[in-house]
C-alpha cells in the first residue's frame, strides 16, 4: 500500500525548523516510510509518497515532522495501489 501525504503550508514562517525537519525526513526515508518527497510547483506545500502505510497509519507515522508539531503544514493522506495490487482483489 502506498500513500500520499499532500501538504498545505499555513503560512507560518518555517525557517526555524527547516534543518531539524530535513532530518526527520532523512530518519523517515532511511526507515523506508518515505519513499519520495516533491514540492508542488506553485509552492503551497510538500506531497510525500509513503510506503507500507495505509492512509489511517500514515498520520500517526508521521505526527513527529517538526512541520507538523509547530503547525506549519496540514496534510491530506490519498490511498493508493498499484494496478498489480487491483487485479490481486480483483478489481
Amino acid at each position: 500500500m502506498h500513500v500520499l501525504a499532500i501538504g498545505t503550508m499555513t503560512g507560518k514562517d518555517i525557517a526555524p525548523h527547516l534543518e531539524a525537519e530535513g532530518r526527520r525526513v532523512a530518519e523517515l526515508r532511511d526507515e523506508g516510510l518515505i519513499e519520495g518527497v516533491f514540492l508542488k510547483t506553485d509552492r503551497s506545500g510538500p506531497v510525500l509518497l509513503l510506503g507500507g502505510v495505509g492512509a489511517q497509519e500514515a498520520p500517526r507515522r508521521l505526527a513527529g515532522l517538526p512541520f507538523l508539531e509547530e503547525d506549519l503544514v496540514t496534510f491530506e493522506y490519498v490511498e493508493l495501489e498499484t494496478l498489480a495490487e487491483r487485479q490481486q482483489r480483483g478489481g
